[in-house]
């Protein structure tokens, strides 16, 4: 079978002249109606949504200066270091106020505080509940965004996505991000045990030295590479360099699970220092701490320290952290005893104007972003498996909320970030003062930049058909 460029092909087609060895190609533009996007520009490997709720000390959190040269606020001075893979998604401002009903926005139809909205795009229309600990927030139809993604990248990892949660739910609202394309919310690990149980709880499982082709793992990629030197004339350069990077990723997975059935034939403990499990002993996990809230101050690092590792390890390309629960009352939302105060978070937003709420507001939002910045740090500190840069260069990390300021739970000033190297696929190092502009334009170009094929997304008033134009620069 001749191949060309300009054919629609299936995979049985290259199956028959390939073998089974088709079967684990990724998307490339060979293949029509893929759900990967192949283009000739760069793209993201990698990709973690992190979510808050109830807003931000908007007069703490927007930079001052301009669009290329600006200086960071108090509540993003975390991110400093990293100036050059940030993209600040604003609202114009006058002088250090912010114009009212600018930047990124929800529709004013959306419930006050229905976190649905956020990665799907669509109101939702959830019940209010006295108590919203064990509901099932089912929507009329999904999936959320980061699903999207995960089903059209993560077909050849372990998982499609890894979903956490920081006291993710209670309080009234409806508080699940991550949606099945049925609308069935997706459920967020929410302790140390139980994701590590989830994540690694079969690695020491000892493996039968009859039943382990060893010899045979690390000639799966050379076989590979022999195969499809065939169909490499066929390709476009960038599906030659999806192709490359694949084979290659796939080289250093086979390395490092290779080592690790090794020692397991040998009696010995894994020692593969790129893949070792992030140590969950450490977490605060007694009752008293998990109720004041204290456990957040070692569960989000744990948290952090597994997206990264599941990155490193192929495990899975799509991860998302959520930090509390929106509304509540008094008693709802993340509590940070640790900065020196009890009140949470849902209290404090609601500040009214008093500048010590104002105060314990900035510094909740502060911490958040230094832990979204030391997760920046974990994937820098990680070659990438190309040989070409760091994990951190390959990912993209989405650090959203719910609301613009709690205070009067708005829709409009949306403290939105896009951060990491995104592949290159954004223009990072910048500030943008956007005009009222819909937030489901930025789902779309997030899904964009991980190489998924989206020119529409959400419903209703909330529905985008476009991506949001000047990310790419």
């Amino acid at each position: 079978m001749k191949f060309s460029a300009h054919q629609k092909l299936t995979r049985r087609d290259l199956v028959k002249t390939l073998g089974a060895a088709a079967l684990v190609l990724p998307g490339l533009e060979l293949f029509g109606g893929t759900a990967r996007a192949q283009t000739a520009g760069k793209t993201s490997k990698y990709i973690v949504f992190v979510y808050t709720a109830d807003g931000v000390n908007q007069g703490a959190f927007w930079p001052t200066g301009t669009t290329s040269s600006y200086t960071l606020s108090p509540t993003l001075k975390a991110f400093e270091k990293y100036k050059d893979k940030l993209l600040i998604l604003g609202p114009q401002m006058n002088g250090n106020s912010v114009v009212g009903n600018t930047g990124l926005a929800y529709a004013a139809a959306v419930q006050q505080h229905i976190a649905a909205v956020t990665l799907t795009g669509r109101y939702g229309n959830l019940p209010y509940l006295t108590d919203q600990t064990t509901a099932v927030n089912k929507i009329d139809a999904g999936p959320s965004v980061d699903q999207l993604i995960a089903n059209a990248v993560g077909k050849d990892t372990t998982f499609l996505s890894l979903n956490f949660g920081i006291h993710p739910m209670g309080g009234d609202t409806p508080s699940d991000i991550n949606y099945q394309v049925n609308g069935n919310p997706l459920k967020r690990l929410i302790s140390a045990d139980e994701a590590w149980n989830f994540m690694f709880a079969n690695i020491g499982t000892p493996v039968s030295p009859s039943k382990t082709p060893l010899n045979k793992l690390n000639a799966v990629t050379n076989y590979l590479h022999s195969r499809f030197s065939a169909l490499r004339p066929a390709l476009s350069s960038a599906d030659q360099k999806t192709l490359d990077s694949h084979l290659s990723s796939m080289s250093v997975y086979e390395a490092r699970v290779q080592k690790r059935l090794q020692d397991e034939i040998d009696g010995k403990t894994p020692t593969d220092e790129a893949c070792s499990n992030p140590k969950r002993a450490t977490v605060v996990s007694d009752a008293d701490s998990v109720r004041k809230g204290s456990d957040t101050e070692t569960l989000s690092p744990f948290f952090m320290d597994m997206v990264a590792t599941a990155f490193q390890c192929n495990l899975t390309r799509v991860a998302s952290v959520s930090f509390g629960y929106p509304g509540g009352g008094d008693a709802g939302g993340l509590r940070m005893p640790w900065l020196g105060f009890t009140e949470p978070l849902h209290l404090v937003s609601h500040h009214g104007g008093n500048a010590d709420k104002l105060d314990k507001y900035q510094k909740i939002s502060g911490w958040i972003a230094g832990q979204v910045a030391a997760l920046m740090d974990r994937l820098a500190a990680v070659p990438s498996a190309t040989g070409s840069g760091t994990l951190l260069d390959e990912t993209t990390i989405y650090w959203f909320n719910r609301h613009g300021d709690g205070d009067s739970h708005s829709n409009s000033s949306l403290p939105n970030v896009i951060l990491g190297g995104t592949g290159g696929y954004f223009k990072m190092g910048r500030w943008l003062q956007l005009p009222n502009t819909s937030h489901t334009k930025v789902l779309i170009s997030l899904a964009n930049a991980m190489g998924v094929n989206v020119t529409s997304f959400g419903d209703g008033g909330l529905a985008a058909t476009s991506p949001l134009a000047g990310l790419t620069g």
